[in-house]
């Protein structure tokens, strides 16, 4: 059996070679106001200068101050900074890495002084990035995640097979964390890539945070043609219409195209290839068996509780199947099955 994951191509070297450009900010933004740095920065003091500073993981949307609480609740041992996107067109975060890779290296120590983990290392897609980090930060540990798709949960899998206890924050996190500690910074921006066949300038923008998707869009020289605009992801991203939404800490790329991608579905031919690529041991063609059967068996819905919705699944199917859809509702048939298993012991 090959590895698991899938290859995708990567479409990264326009928006990164031309580094990061400014946006100018619209009028009528608030200013976030700057505090007092902490003096001794000890777990607690990070954390209030997380909080205060407002800063947001571009990984998730969370408040980061509130994962690494949960990140020391855990008991994690190893903190991870995500330098790198698995989108094949977004280069985000290896653009911030490539320009502030000390800030990167030192919010990351912050992060793990902060949650307790007792190690760190920055993650990178490549030998390449790895090496260019090495030489700006000489000592701090790196990771090579690979370059197959979902690298972070493949890397994630690894490690917890080797005893690791990880835990993942998002690399402009960290730069945001250490400006907030060492400088009492508010989290004002973020850096959103903006690629696709339907813009002029691939770019890496340095937006202000509630800037409207449309501004950012109307900066890459967009083509009239445009039909479809995705933010998120052009993997498991979702269709904007409203140009007028604001941009978030999360918002990690825009992605305009002329056309959208052709819909295709045909029944499913058994080939197995979603089971290699799932990077948490799901058998996806055998949970849409037992969904389309009717009447699914709980008991042969395996591990569809742990699926990460990376979608990977999807991606590799010949036939064009929404695997991750059929494994959500197994899922929810897992789900409701352990629910009523556990009232019928109560009763019993």
């Amino acid at each position: 059996m090959g590895p698991h994951g899938v290859r995708l191509e990567q479409q990264k070297s326009a928006s990164l070679k031309n580094g990061v450009e400014s946006l100018p900010a619209p009028g009528g933004l608030p200013e976030p106001k700057s505090f007092a740095p902490p003096k001794r920065p000890g777990a607690s003091e990070i954390l209030s200068a997380a909080l205060r500073a407002g800063i947001v993981d571009e990984l998730d949307g969370a408040p980061l101050e509130g994962k690494l609480r949960r990140f020391a609740e855990r008991g994690v041992g190893l903190l991870l900074a995500c330098a790198f996107d698995e989108d094949p067109y977004v280069s985000g975060a290896t653009a911030v890495l490539r320009g502030s890779a000390a800030s990167a290296a030192s919010g990351l120590r912050f992060a793990a002084k902060a949650c307790g983990a007792g190690k760190t290392a920055v993650a990178t897609l490549s030998r390449r990035e790895t090496a260019g980090f090495s030489r700006a930060v000489p000592g701090t540990a790196v990771l090579v995640a690979g370059n197959r798709y979902p690298a972070r949960d493949l890397l994630t899998r690894r490690l917890r097979g080797s005893g690791e206890k990880p835990a993942w924050v998002g690399v402009q996190a960290c730069v945001a964390l250490a400006e907030a500690v060492k400088r009492g910074r508010p989290q004002r921006e973020t850096v959103v890539t903006v690629a696709g066949d339907g813009v002029r300038r691939w770019r890496n923008f340095r937006v202000r945070i509630g800037t409207p998707v449309g501004d950012v869009l109307k900066a890459a020289e967009p083509d009239e043609a445009v039909r479809l605009v995705v933010i998120g992801s052009s993997v498991t991203g979702r269709t904007v219409r409203d140009l007028s939404l604001p941009v978030t800490a999360a918002t990690r790329c825009v992605i305009a195209l002329r056309r959208p991608p052709a819909e295709r579905s045909f029944p499913c031919i058994g080939c197995g290839r979603c089971q290699r690529a799932c990077p948490a041991g799901i058998l996806p063609w055998l949970a849409l068996r037992e969904m389309e059967s009717g009447v699914p068996d709980p008991a042969r819905l395996f591990h569809v509780e742990d699926c990460t919705g990376c979608g990977a699944c999807g991606i590799i199917c010949p036939s064009g199947i929404d695997l991750e859809a059929a494994v959500r509702r197994a899922a929810a048939v897992r789900l409701v099955a352990s629910q009523e298993g556990g009232d019928a012991d109560e009763t019993a």
